[in-house]
């Protein structure tokens, strides 16, 4: 497993939150912001943390807030800015939109880096995950090209760099599909309230 003193937590806060209608890493769930449980989930593994954002008002959660360099690029640009500033080979990558996140996940994924460029889980479907992965630095130059290309999904990184998916059955536990789930809008705070409930007890 790679050791928290050599990663980086990014936590990914700079989308466009046209659903949520506002910025969606600073609206409450269960009484906190849903960036805090990113934050908190990252926090056991990770030496730093970074905030992907253009919005100045991540700065009072205490940590380095990182605007795009790369403009309307999506997710990549936001990695692609905080992989520029971190200064480790090892990162972990959280959107700030999954509050549900077990940190048996993180677990799982350190378990698999091995010498894999990145570490991805999928869902039951096969589906990539890649806002809640592991990423070596080495990385941005993948990413920087892609951009330059004008190719923005994350999925196309992992057919440029040794990848290691994480399956359901991959888990020591058994798997949870609310694991992954989205919070895209106010609907979803509503819907997911029960379980947010759970997760503080």
């Amino acid at each position: 497993m790679e050791s928290s003193k050599v990663l980086t937590g990014i936590i990914l806060a700079g989308g466009k939150s046209q659903r949520m209608g506002t910025d969606k890493g600073l609206v409450c769930f269960s009484g906190k912001p849903l960036v805090q449980y990113a934050i908190e989930l990252l926090s056991p593994f990770c030496s730093r943390i970074l905030i992907s954002s253009n919005n100045p008002g991540y700065e009072r959660f205490g940590f380095e807030v990182v605007g795009d360099e790369y403009k309307d690029a999506g997710p990549m640009a936001g990695i692609a800015s905080c992989l520029k500033l971190s200064k480790t080979d090892g990162n972990l990558v959280v959107s700030c939109d999954m509050p549900l996140l077990d940190p048996v996940v993180i677990k799982t994924i350190l378990e698999n880096v091995k010498e894999n460029t990145f570490v991805v889980p999928t869902d039951s479907q096969g589906r990539a995950e890649p806002l809640c992965a592991f990423y070596r630095r080495s990385s941005i130059d993948i990413m920087q090209e892609l951009i330059r290309a004008g190719s923005y999904r994350m999925t196309a990184l992992f057919i440029h760099a040794p990848v290691r998916f994480v399956s359901p059955s991959d888990y020591p536990e058994k798997y949870n599909i609310q694991w992954f789930a989205n919070f895209n809008s106010m609907e979803d705070l509503v819907k997911n309230c029960n379980a947010g409930q759970n997760k503080q007890q």
